[in-house]
């Protein structure tokens, strides 16, 4: 009798605490998972037996998706998606390196293997981007800080922007039209940089201080506080406040490198000071929203704002909390809308879209595809859940309220409910970029596996390791316990 009244009470308070979850817990795909997939936290050992299943299927390979040379030989970037069951995405777009994806991935594998192999792929990763960018780009850069090229204007001039996204085996740039004016994604290269370099993995170069250089001062010409780029999803060319969050994070960091270093900072004496004012300015202005200029492209919640949260630390508890808040709209019963009324793989993609899923578009197509939304058929998105999660984990390292931990949870169960069970076409026990509804069926889009989601997951399981051993220190950054870049 005693078991029967513990079970009875035990599913009034799961049900209780479904009710007052900011987010709902759906059915795990994977019947293996489904006794880790609750919204009491688990102990250390049951998280230990949930990384040894995902180990086990190779949930979390993100070798699989190494980009190659025609030898066989790592060139050090990552594909956006790896191989699955239906072979490569060679000839896709997702066969490409984007350098947001990369540096996401090259910093999670340094927080979660700081002195193994996860540590020597990401310093491989960050390098190679240093690269292409020093040997493809740093002359369209220069064009700009000379005045004698104007990146601000037509889709025609976005392929004058430093390239945000190349081809991996080779090192070389993708040729084809292309919208690069991704400021976050430059952002997000600068901040992984010197995190390296602040945690002595992969200390500053004389080439790389002056690419850092370049990429502060021609993010000063453009005024990026300003700039209407195109954001996390390139789409929609708008004061995105998740491209100034990246460069914020970037200038503090680095900032912080020139002070434990010594070092001069390679640009104008007042860029780096100019820049952190500016950006953030315009992010107190913004947020909690994404965009609220121009107004025809105005987002009250998108789900990359998570991302200032956690890793970048870009915001205080406070903001942070008003994200999260905000973020309850794009929470779905799989996993998260990148935004209310996002097109991109809504209902019967593939049928409206045509064969190629990956395909990019300019301002004006956008107008055409987001035609063909209805509202609540958006895609929901699995690399999401793993970051709330990561970051609740943050909050109850530090405050040690069980609410926080019982929210770190529930992420991490929904994060962990969202795997691919059997009957996805692309293999199971993988994490997927996407689920769409195809027909009345919610399906893992074709980008599957997505290597960012698998990052994501690792850091979710890295986060919630350390939420339940407090005595496990996180990565040095030059004596740091949390990236630079926090505001105050």
């Amino acid at each position: 009798w005693a078991r029967v009244v513990w079970v009875v009470c035990a599913a009034a308070l799961a049900e209780a605490m479904t009710a007052t979850s900011p987010a709902q817990l759906g059915k795990p795909f994977r019947p293996e998972l489904e006794k880790y997939c609750r919204l009491e936290p688990l102990s250390l050992q049951e998280l230990g037996e949930v990384k040894d299943l995902l180990d086990s299927h190779g949930t979390l390979d993100v070798s699989r998706a190494k980009c190659k040379d025609k030898d066989g030989k790592f060139t050090g970037p990552f594909s956006a998606s790896a191989t699955n069951t239906k072979g490569e995405h060679t000839g896709s777009s997702m066969f490409g390196s984007w350098l947001r994806d990369n540096c996401i991935i090259a910093y999670g594998l340094f927080l979660t293997d700081p002195d193994g192999q996860g540590c020597e792929d990401s310093k491989a990763c960050i390098a190679s981007i240093a690269t292409f960018l020093l040997t493809h780009e740093a002359h369209r850069i220069e064009l700009v800080l000379g005045g004698h090229k104007d990146v601000k204007g037509a889709p025609e001039t976005w392929m004058d922007r430093p390239h945000i996204r190349f081809i991996g085996e080779t090192g070389l740039e993708d040729t084809k039209w292309y919208n690069h004016k991704q400021n976050d994604a430059l952002g997000y290269f600068m901040w992984c940089r010197c995190q390296l370099a602040l945690a002595d993995k992969m200390p500053l170069t004389g080439d790389h201080l002056k690419l850092l250089g370049q990429l502060f001062e021609y993010l000063r010409v453009i005024e990026c506080w300003e700039d209407h780029d195109a954001g996390h999803w390139e789409e929609h060319s708008a004061q995105h406040a998740s491209s100034l969050g990246p460069c914020l994070a970037a200038t503090k960091a680095f900032k912080a490198l020139m002070k434990k270093t010594g070092f001069m900072a390679p640009c104008k004496a007042d860029t780096l000071d100019i820049l952190e004012l500016k950006l953030t300015s315009c992010l107190k202005e913004i947020l909690p929203n994404e965009v609220v200029r121009p107004a025809e492209n105005a987002k009250d919640a998108d789900s990359a704002l998570v991302f200032l949260c956690y890793p970048l630390e870009v915001v205080d508890d406070d903001m942070g909390a008003k994200i999260l808040e905000r973020l309850q709209k794009c929470m779905g019963g799989v996993a998260m809308a990148r935004y209310r009324k996002d097109s991109y793989w809504c209902k019967d993609y593939k049928e409206k879209i045509g064969d190629d899923p990956t395909k990019h578009f300019t301002d004006e197509e956008l107008k055409a595809r987001d035609a063909l939304l209805v509202p609540g058929e958006e895609a929901q998105w699995c690399l999401f859940d793993p970051m709330v999660s990561a970051y609740y984990g943050k909050l109850y390292q530090k405050s040690k309220k069980p609410e926080h931990l019982k929210l770190q949870q529930l992420f991490l169960s929904r994060a962990l409910a969202a795997i691919t069970g059997d009957d996805c076409e692309f293999g199971a026990w993988m994490c997927c970029e996407a689920y769409y509804l195809h027909g009345d069926k919610w399906e893992p889009n074709d980008n599957t596996p997505l290597v960012w989601t698998q990052i994501d997951l690792k850091m979710a399981l890295y986060e919630m390791e350390k939420s339940l051993s407090p005595t496990r220190k996180r990565p040095s950054a030059g004596g740091k316990k949390r990236p630079a870049g926090a505001m105050s």
